[in-house]
């Protein structure tokens, strides 16, 4: 349990950085993540176990899916700390399902992207999709 813990820290530690990462970086959370969307923040919500330990839980309108299964809206949990998430605004997202909740994904990397953004993250991403053999690019489940 402790492992996953540092684990989880470890790859929230990205969330925090505002700098360019470098395309190792990049690869690694492509393979570490489980799910890599680009959505619109519908909310943000700090939330509270047990225990008394505060999270966030980011509520999100997929746009587009990078990989993982097709879902049209996904919660995910991270840190308290991390960057506030703008209502509205669109992010590119890597999470990791939880290993112990499985209906649960854990931030392991988010950043803005928009028009006007150098987005330099989520062109990698596509230069890392279009070097994977049959990797295709989902558009999210149509909402019901």
């Amino acid at each position: 349990m402790r492992s996953i813990q540092l684990l989880f820290m470890l790859f929230s530690y990205f969330s925090y950085s505002q700098e360019q990462l470098s395309i190792d970086s990049i690869k690694k959370m492509y393979k570490t993540a489980d799910i890599i969307f680009t959505g619109i923040v519908i909310y943000e919500n700090i939330t509270s176990n047990t225990l008394g330990e505060e999270s966030k839980l980011i509520d999100f309108d997929i746009t587009e899916i990078q990989k993982g299964k097709d879902y049209s809206r996904l919660m995910v949990h991270a840190p308290a700390d991390t960057m506030v998430y703008e209502q509205g605004k669109e992010y590119l997202v890597f999470a990791k399902r939880d290993k112990i909740n499985k209906n649960q994904f854990n931030l392991i990397f988010a950043e803005h992207v928009c028009k006007s953004c150098t987005n330099y993250t989520i062109k990698k991403v596509y230069e890392i999709i279009d070097k994977t053999p049959f990797a295709t690019i989902k558009k999210p489940r149509e909402k019901t």
